[in-house]
């Protein structure tokens, strides 16, 4: 049996009219010229200078891709005491598995802030730590909670590191290896 039919399968007689096909005459502009035949137009070229920044960042000796698991996030404001709203105040009707799940949401959010040291010196610090281990693993400390870090080379290149800029994305890195959180 053959999956794709036979050729005699087909027959033009089914088509129901067995006359010549019709012959058609090449359009023509207004003056009689097949279209084919006529002169195309040059084009005008139009050039225009547009300057774009070159952005240069800081990133570090080492680069990572990170796809974050349900149970973590991050806040990407920097964390103010003065506008930070604790989530669990605002619900009074959960129920204990609700509970559960709202504060490990707010334990397990990676949070960021600028404070000054005794100079005055603006310094960023996080509620996280990644702490590399003498045997050469990784864990992730986040309040309370340690997670184990798994760090795997990235199998293609196709994962890049832009930045949004007013012109448009400009590439900063491509990611060659990536982190994984348990």
């Amino acid at each position: 049996m053959d999956l794709f039919g036979d050729i005699d399968d087909i027959s033009s007689d089914s088509d129901g009219d067995n006359q010549p096909p019709i012959q058609r005459e090449p359009v023509t502009d207004g003056c009689g010229v097949p279209q084919n035949q006529q002169e195309e137009e040059p084009i005008s070229e139009t050039k225009t200078e547009v300057e774009i920044p070159n952005i240069n960042s800081d990133l570090g000796n080492e680069l990572y891709f990170v796809k974050l698991p349900k149970f973590l996030s991050i806040e990407s404001k920097p964390f103010d005491p003065q506008y930070y709203e604790d989530e669990s105040e605002n619900k009074k009707m959960l129920d204990e598995e609700e509970r559960t799940r709202l504060k490990l949401k707010i334990e397990n959010t990676i949070r960021w802030r600028i404070r000054r040291d005794k100079d005055g010196n603006k310094i960023k610090e996080s509620n996280a730590r990644i702490v590399k281990w003498s045997d050469g693993s990784l864990s992730l400390h986040l309040g309370n909670e340690v997670f184990d870090v798994y760090k795997a080379p990235m199998q293609a290149t196709h994962n890049h590191l832009f930045v949004r800029d007013d012109t448009g994305l400009q590439g900063q890195a491509v990611f060659k290896s990536k982190l994984t959180f348990r």
